[in-house]
Parts: C-alpha cells; structure tokens; sequence
C-alpha cells in the first residue's frame, strides 16, 4: 500500500494489487474503489462550495457526510471539509503526475 497524501486530519493510500483506495479519517480507515473515490470528490466538492460553507458558518459548524452506498458516515466541522477538498485534490494530482510519469517511462 502506497501513501498517496496526508494532510493534517486525513491520509490517502492506493493499493495497485488490490485495485483500490483507503483513506484514513484518524479514527477510521474506509476502503474504497476508483467509482467511490470519484463520488467521494464530488460530495465534497459540493459540500466545500462557498454556499455551503457559508451556511455552516452562519447556522451549524458540522455537516454528515454519507459516502459507499451510506456506509460510512462521518461528522464534519468547517476545517475537516476544507482539509478534505485538499487531500482529495491532491490525490488526484498525484494519480495523474504518476500516470504521465508511467506514460512517459513506457514510451
């Protein structure tokens, strides 16, 4: 298993063998595959949407997250969402430098 990106409340790991992703929430760590991960980025795209982290200022700091068919769940407060659009953004930046670099190597 391979760390993908760690930033202060979350780390990503891929595993090439078993075809899938982790990601690790300090006190949890869920299994995911590459549609999960997708549906994950788009989840907190939306809940990181200047709209919403507005309304959690202005109403609520927390917000549930439902993710892998609702089978895990977490709490959110303002900062982990924020810190969760980075570690997701930049999972996904280093998928794709590591696959230019095989590219690149293979040509």
């Amino acid at each position: 298993m391979e760390q993908l990106f760690a930033s202060k409340y979350y780390t990503s790991y891929q595993d090439v063998k078993a075809r899938c992703f982790y990601l690790d929430c300090e006190y949890k760590i869920v299994k995911l595959s590459f549609c999960q991960l997708l549906n994950l980025r788009n989840k907190v795209k939306q809940l990181s949407s200047p709209e919403h982290i507005e309304y959690m200022l202005n109403h609520s700091d927390v917000t549930l997250l439902t993710f892998c068919d609702k089978e895990h769940i977490l709490i959110l407060d303002t900062l982990q969402i924020l810190d969760l659009k980075e570690l997701i953004q930049a999972t996904f930046a280093i998928m794709e430098l590591e696959t230019s670099i095989h590219t690149m190597i293979s040509d």
